[in-house]
């Protein structure tokens, strides 16, 4: 709903509550000022009266006469008529406490209506204080940049009497919010807390020749990281990078143990009480291939427990290596392309004893033999 429908609204609502008026707002101009264009909009003769707001902040209404007197009228012999006004008349306090019912409604409801625009924190909290003597005396109140002025033209009883009706509330910056302070519900949130977010979990990362790419099909095998199941990213939109985990299983279902970054420890005490948040994954009919060992998606997967994996444990499902054969693999070298000395090893002479060692430095020292038989 908009600021001048709102404010009609208010007006007619309060007037038809409070007395059985017949309030018609004719039209409503919204305009943004500073405080010279404020003062300069007050009216000489119309009453001036002291709004206060919430935090010290200090609005201004300004009534002209015809509305202050078909108000006061209403209140008194209960009926608006058409007789003059005297404009030189001094007005008093008196004048401006009939006119509080009317200003207090109509900013109650104003406010009570827009709970979900965008400019609810400048409405609320505004009621009646005091009479203003002059339009001077209203400029040594303002202490905002900036105002913004809601001009309503009314008419009472069946236009028995149209006057004009402004109030002026100062521009107010919105407040921050305190660092670990949970804050009220916004106006949207139950609307966004319907609107699905997809999150997808990333196993690895494989880098194909665009020819084998193409020419994968249901059944076949990838080779993947032996860290892959600890290394999983979450990501949201467009592949943008949420958070890091471990992949395992949970009461039956895929889940990602969330590991990165730290501050999600309050979003998993509140999933789970174990500290686990679940992220549901598509079912994935292939099978995937860790070190060679084909298995399972699912059945191979470990469950989400808060003790940690050490290297022990994940080199505990790693295939053991068959033991080498030296001297069966060293027969099948051949040394005659090596050329020179070595070229006929047959025909090799033994070396030169090599010079004892000095140790006076007191290095331990040990004799060494060489012994090369013939063959």
């Amino acid at each position: 709903m908009s600021l001048a429908k709102a404010l009609r609204r208010a007006l007619s609502r309060t007037a038809d509550v409070l007395w059985d008026l017949a309030l018609v707002t004719q039209s409503v101009t919204v305009e943004t000022m500073d405080q010279d264009e404020v003062v300069d909009a007050l009216g000489k003769t119309d009453l001036l009266v002291l709004l206060d707001g919430p935090d010290g902040a200090v609005g201004i209404a300004s009534v002209d006469r015809q509305v202050m007197t078909g108000v006061i009228e209403v209140q008194t012999i209960q009926q608006v008529t058409q007789m003059p006004v005297e404009d030189d008349r001094i007005l008093t306090q008196t004048d401006a406490a009939m006119l509080a019912p009317l200003l207090d409604g109509a900013l109650g409801r104003l406010a009570d209506t827009l709970t979900e625009h965008p400019l609810h924190s400048q409405l609320v909290g505004y009621r009646f204080g005091a009479m203003i003597e002059d339009s001077r005396a209203a400029g040594l109140l303002l202490d905002a940049a900036g105002y913004r002025s809601f001009r309503a033209d009314i008419d009472l009883a069946l236009g028995r009497r149209r006057g004009v009706l402004t109030l002026f509330l100062p521009e107010r910056k919105p407040k921050r919010s305190t660092p670990g302070v949970v804050q009220g519900a916004g106006p949207h949130e139950e609307r966004l807390s319907r609107v699905p977010a997809r999150l997808d979990a990333a196993l690895a990362r494989i880098t194909l020749p665009l020819s084998k790419a193409e020419a994968l099909k249901p059944g076949d095998l990838l080779n993947l990281p032996p860290d892959a199941l600890s290394k999983v990213e979450v990501m949201a939109g467009r592949g943008h990078l949420v958070a890091c985990g471990r992949l395992g299983q949970l009461n039956g279902l895929r889940a990602v143990r969330l590991t990165w970054p730290a501050g999600n420890a309050a979003i998993s005490s509140a999933a789970d009480p174990a500290g686990a948040v679940s992220v549901g994954l598509p079912k994935v009919e292939k099978t995937a291939s860790f070190n060679g060992t084909q298995q399972d998606a699912k059945a191979g997967l470990p469950a989400l427990t808060d003790t940690p994996v050490s290297d022990a444990d994940a080199s505990e499902d790693l295939p053991d290596l068959p033991p080498m054969d030296f001297e069966a693999g060293s027969a099948d070298f051949d040394f005659s392309d090596l050329g020179g000395e070595f070229g006929d090893v047959g025909n090799a002479q033994p070396m030169e004893a090599l010079p004892e060692i000095d140790n006076s430095e007191g290095f331990a020292s040990a004799s060494m033999d060489f012994d090369f038989d013939e063959t």
